[in-house]
């Protein structure tokens, strides 16, 4: 509904890339959780490793294509990663 055919083009992409946006978002969240979930369930130290790794890639990611701000993602990760290291910790004591 632009003025001009180049307006009506970036309005285009610029609901193009809010989707994108959105969508990765929505997966970090849903990866955050998924972790978080693992943790706290006390899963076998392989699966919740994994489950780890995958968020830290998609976090990294996200941020190197600016889909998120790098410092977000650093401190996103160290939260998942303390909290995993966290329950390692309780784990090994109570053992």
């Amino acid at each position: 509904m632009g003025n001009t055919l180049s307006a009506d083009k970036n309005a285009r992409k610029a609901k193009r890339r809010h989707e994108a946006r959105v969508r990765v978002k929505s997966e970090l969240k849903t990866l955050r959780k998924k972790t978080l979930k693992a943790i706290e369930a006390r899963k076998p130290a392989p699966e919740v490793a994994a489950t780890l790794q995958e968020a830290v890639s998609k976090f990294d990611k996200a941020a190197s294509n600016k889909y998120i701000h790098h410092r977000t993602a650093a401190r996103k990760i160290s939260r998942l990663m303390r909290a995993a290291h966290k329950a390692q910790v309780a784990a090994t004591a109570a053992k």
